[in-house]
């Protein structure tokens, strides 16, 4: 996320708080393959990678790409590559290291809304 426009960055966040904090699963497409735990939501240009962790009330980024033909298959073999050697999990411990419910944001962590019930 760092690479982007600020202003890109800037709406591509009040977008994912908007609506992946609130339905993560809905919002977004589930993966398959090496990244069947993953999902993907489509912003504009660009699509972003996570992971739902519902039992941390948490969604964890793994990558953030442009949004074509040619760079879905780019984002997805980057991703696949990394899955492969672990590399995807050991990113996502380290984004989730120190992580507490009661927190919200930071290190492509986005708190969900509790489900009512």
């Amino acid at each position: 996320m760092k690479a982007l426009p600020k202003n890109v960055k800037n709406a591509l966040k009040k977008e994912l708080i908007k609506k992946v904090s609130k339905d993560p699963n809905g919002c977004s497409e589930k993966l398959s393959g090496p990244l069947n735990e993953f999902r993907s939501f489509h912003f504009g240009k660009h699509r972003v990678v996570y992971r739902v962790f519902e039992d941390l009330g948490a969604v964890a980024i793994v990558g953030i790409g442009a949004h074509s033909a040619s760079a879905k298959a780019d984002i997805y073999r980057r991703l696949e590559a990394l899955a492969r050697t672990g590399r995807v999990a050991e990113s996502l411990l380290v984004s989730l290291r120190g992580f507490s419910v009661k927190q919200s944001g930071g290190s492509g962590q986005l708190p969900l809304k509790p489900r009512p019930g």
